[in-house]
């Protein structure tokens, strides 16, 4: 194991022993530096925003201070992404980006690594050569990761070889160590659908460099649905990983097709981890339910979440209900008023906002997520792990995206969508917001839904749930209620996007 990845399993920051203020101060104080001698060195879009705007990295002292670097947004890195990578200049080499030259300390340690290895084989290098390999390993991007850009161009993320080798392998450890429900025996089960981005990245690199069992399906366009089935009632799972709808609508498929007598059911799962979309806890109990139905009892459902931007492989909660558990030792992470953007109390719900600490490839300040914490920051010791350790209050939607005005009332979405699916008897929907003379602009709002029942209910029952429901959660009535088969409302789920679409808004 080499020397920086020794250095990533090093307790910089403890989780015991050390109150929720000091632990803030030595992320803080782990970002200052690396403010002074990465970011204000070597990243060519923040040298000269800091010029522009005449920030020495040498004066920030204090949070206030860090203040004043705006907030980065995706549109500013989309369109300048080679400069969001750090790029320091190799001794003697001629180049047009904005960044000094790497310093001796680093030099000095490139030189005690450059030690022969498998391009060593047929001939040895000279060591010149070995020690600029060092420093390539140390700073050039070698893996990249694409956001899935349904808001717009996508950003692209690039990894060294020491990002992947410590602080993306660091990201196991959420998985692997937090949780009391996660074994070292344990075989992964990842459904995460194919596509450049880090939701099958990470579920698919970090277990094969933490040694853990996994396969992967690459989602149901590559592996159809019935056929990951068949293999996971073959075999002994007892992880599963993947998006919450798309592992809905696994387990429904997989308990239609116990019932038909084509598996016998799947008994070993134990624990499942949702990414990439909220869970409430009503979305936990029924996916729990599932999977009691499909012969999986007591199964541990638990959320995390990350992103392209962010790079780690996720934060993810202990236990279920936890919330979600951060890294201080390489992120610094604020909650800002979504109007005001200034910061909020602890607890109090605001939008994420975070820093890269220590990263080198793509590294971003005060990134502006877009993600509305609804229970803010939560910190002190965790009741389920005993960690003293920040936490994000879930559940967590968009800020900007995930609320609507319907007839002037502004509606959280994924209140809406859990009055839906909570209602008595449904299996599955989806919900379509649209004109009611779609011709008009001007016509007033009209909200449909499309749900399957889940038995045998009746259908008035089933319109009298549903409209019953949301009319006592959201104080809005429902103006059509449509009864469509469980088969009609998933191929309109999935039939665009990876994620299912529950909302679909045709106003604008």
């Amino acid at each position: 194991m080499s020397s920086r990845r020794l250095d990533i399993l090093k307790d910089e920051i403890p989780f015991h022993g050390i109150s929720p203020q000091e632990q803030l101060d030595r992320s803080f104080g782990r970002l200052k530096a690396y403010l002074r001698n990465e970011i204000g060195r070597y990243h060519p879009f923040y040298r000269k925003q800091f010029r522009d705007l005449g920030i020495r990295v040498e004066d920030i002292e204090t949070y206030e201070d860090f203040r004043k670097i705006p907030l980065t947004r995706k549109e500013t890195i989309v369109v300048n992404q080679q400069d969001f990578n750090l790029s320091p200049r190799y001794p003697g080499e001629i180049t047009d980006r904005d960044a000094e030259e790497i310093d001796s300390a680093s030099m000095a340690r490139y030189k005690a690594d450059a030690v022969p290895q498998y391009r060593d084989v047929f001939q040895l290098r000279p060591e010149e050569e070995r020690i600029h390999e060092q420093f390539m390993l140390d700073w050039r991007p070698i893996h990249f990761q694409m956001s899935g850009g349904t808001t717009g161009k996508a950003i692209v993320t690039g990894y060294t070889q020491t990002d992947l080798q410590t602080r993306f392998a660091r990201s196991g450890a959420w998985w692997y160590a937090l949780s009391k429900h996660t074994r070292a025996d344990d075989k992964w089960l990842n459904l995460f659908p194919a596509a450049p981005h880090l939701g099958i990245y990470a579920t698919m690199m970090i277990p094969m460099m933490e040694g853990q069992p996994n396969f992967n399906t690459f989602g149901g366009k590559v592996t159809p649905t019935e056929r990951q089935v068949l293999i996971a009632a073959e075999d002994q799972f007892t992880v599963m990983v993947g998006l919450p709808s798309y592992m809905l609508h696994w387990l429904r498929l997989a308990i239609t097709m116990k019932e038909a007598g084509q598996i016998s059911g799947i008994t070993t799962f134990r624990v499942a981890y949702c990414g990439g979309e909220p869970v409430t806890e009503a979305y936990r109990s029924l996916l729990k339910e599932l999977f009691f139905q499909l012969g999986s009892q007591s199964v541990v459902v638990m959320e995390g979440m990350s992103s392209t931007e962010l790079r780690t492989g996720g934060f993810y909660e202990c236990d279920e209900g936890s919330k979600l558990h951060l890294d201080p030792a390489y992120f610094f992470t604020e909650i800002l008023d979504p109007v005001t953007l200034e910061p909020v109390a602890p607890g109090q719900p605001g939008v994420f906002v975070w820093s890269h600490i220590n990263w080198h490839g793509t590294a971003i300040l005060r990134y502006w997520t877009g993600d509305y914490v609804s229970g803010g920051m939560l910190t002190g010791t965790c009741k389920s792990c005993g960690n003293v350790i920040p936490r994000l209050g879930t559940p967590i939607w968009r800020a900007e995206k995930d609320s609507t005005k319907i007839r002037g009332t502004r509606i959280d979405l994924v209140y809406l969508i859990d009055a839906v699916r909570g209602s008595e008897g449904v299996k599955t929907f989806q919900i379509i917001i649209r004109k009611a003379d779609p011709a008009d602009p001007y016509s007033k709002d009209f909200l449909e839904i499309f749900v399957a029942a889940r038995n045998n209910e009746s259908h008035q029952s089933l319109i009298d749930s549903v409209t019953r429901t949301v009319r006592r959660e959201l104080e809005l009535s429902p103006d059509a209620v449509h009864i469509e088969s469980t088969e009609a409302i998933e191929t309109k789920l999935f039939s665009k996007k990876l994620k299912a679409e529950w909302v679909v808004d045709t106003r604008t």
